[in-house]
């Protein structure tokens, strides 16, 4: 598989950056699903001409930096129509976020284990305010998860166990974190793919009033090859 950075920060993007976004694409070409699509993210998106392409798209969870873009989305694809309302797999709730989605150019899916062209796509609980899911897709003997929004799970580090990409959600420094925040810190992050086995690990999420390299540095103390994910980068998986 392919896995292309559309977008890295949350809860708001940074100058000319973009909110949660990631195009996974197939070793053939042949499946592409778009998971998240936040602030930002559409631009770029378009940018590769992948809107027309797309089998489907998958929602972690229906918090704004994670799926604005899906509302400009509906026009551009009103004006490039597709033969077949696209797919969209998200949360039943907020219910009135899930509303604005209820669009003829989107056919909705609750966020339930599926097979999405030659990829297997599976969900698991996160822990973050609003439904949330850990998502993991197996396509070309690979496996990648995004843990989406979360924090400290015993549930999430099990989905997590032995993926050959991991991304997660560095949303907090070490010093910011609290057992009760809503996302993982970076150093947690490094501890989780260490102690889930997991072959790679790409940092996401990052809040604009941090250094990314900041962050990375803590997450690489538990897990040396960490790496940051930046726009516009491609990891083979």
């Amino acid at each position: 598989m392919r896995l292309t950075i559309l977008g890295n920060n949350g809860p708001y993007p940074c100058g000319g950056g973009a909110c949660s976004g990631y195009l996974l694409e197939s070793d053939s070409g042949n499946t592409a699903i778009l998971i998240d699509c936040g602030t930002g993210v559409l631009a770029n998106l378009m940018g590769m001409d992948a809107l027309d392409r797309l089998d489907a798209v998958v929602l972690s969870h229906l918090h704004y930096d994670h799926m604005s873009d899906l509302l400009p989305m509906q026009y551009a694809i009103q004006f490039h129509p597709r033969r077949h309302p696209l797919p969209v797999y998200a949360p039943r709730t907020p219910e009135p976020v899930r509303a604005l989605l209820d669009a003829p150019c989107y056919d909705l899916w609750p966020c339930e284990d599926a097979t999405i062209g030659e990829m297997r796509v599976r969900f698991t609980p996160a822990r973050h305010p609003v439904e949330t899911n850990a998502v993991e897709v197996t396509c070309d003997g690979a496996r990648f998860v995004f843990t989406g929004d979360s924090n400290t799970d015993p549930v999430v580090e099990f989905f997590c166990e032995g993926a050959d990409l991991l991304l997660a959600d560095a949303g907090l420094s070490e010093a910011d974190w609290k057992p009760a925040a809503p996302h993982y810190s970076a150093a947690l992050c490094g501890k989780l793919a260490k102690d889930a086995h997991v072959k790679q690990l790409v940092l996401t999420h990052f809040n604009p009033k941090y250094d990314p390299e900041d962050l990375l540095n803590e997450a690489r103390r538990e897990f040396p090859a960490a790496r940051a994910a930046r726009v516009g980068e491609v990891f083979y998986i």
